[in-house]
């Protein structure tokens, strides 16, 4: 197993799908922002996450609330402490959503029809819309520095933007297995979906 994503920043989008597909496992820290249409910044929250690809993930936000999404054998969950309940859901239903990005088992340019923007802020920067209409996301910005992944921003159907900006990044190094799996404490309501509930 590699210990490091590619060393270089991608400058194209061969070498964008390239950068991607070589990611196994990624864990990191994150900060989130969400801002309206008209820039004003409506929610934001932190957490850390572990992924391994292909289809699994254990994404926790840790402010405001604790909640926690959980993905493995085709199913995701999502689970809120403070509110006792937890929902599952196909995880095929997240396909065109930004997490495919770093977990689906499709090449990334076949969910996402991609196009190189200009470096900013020591990022290369790319754009990538989902193949398929429907979705609540219309637009994917990815900015990647020579380590790999640093940024992603979700512009949804209502002109939202969703910031994440990612720290503390270790690439395919060994996850713990444990983090895949979910089992409703005791007490906790189980709501089946067919699509994920809202995240923060």
């Amino acid at each position: 197993m590699t210990t490091l994503a590619p060393a270089a920043p991608a400058e194209s989008v061969d070498a964008l799908v390239e950068q991607l597909s070589g990611i196994e496992t990624l864990a990191a820290d994150f900060r989130q922002e969400r801002r309206d249409a008209q820039g004003q910044v409506r929610r934001e929250s932190a957490g850390r996450f572990v992924l391994r690809r292909p289809g699994q993930f254990f994404w926790r936000y840790e402010t405001p609330y604790v909640q926690e999404l959980i993905a493995n054998d085709g199913t995701l969950w999502v689970y809120e402490p403070d509110l006792r309940q937890a929902s599952r859901s196909p995880l095929a239903a997240t396909e065109g959503a930004p997490i495919a990005i770093l977990t689906g088992e499709r090449p990334v340019d076949e969910v996402f029809r991609i196009r190189h923007l200009e470096s900013e802020g020591g990022l290369s920067w790319f754009a990538l819309r989902p193949r398929a209409e429907e979705g609540d996301f219309r637009e994917v910005l990815l900015g990647v520095d020579d380590r790999g992944i640093r940024e992603m921003r979700f512009i949804d159907q209502l002109d939202q933007t969703t910031r994440v900006t990612f720290e503390s990044r270790r690439f395919n190094q060994p996850v713990d297995e444990s983090r895949f799996r979910f089992e409703a404490p005791e007490g906790v309501d189980v709501v089946e979906a067919r699509e994920p509930p809202a995240i923060q």
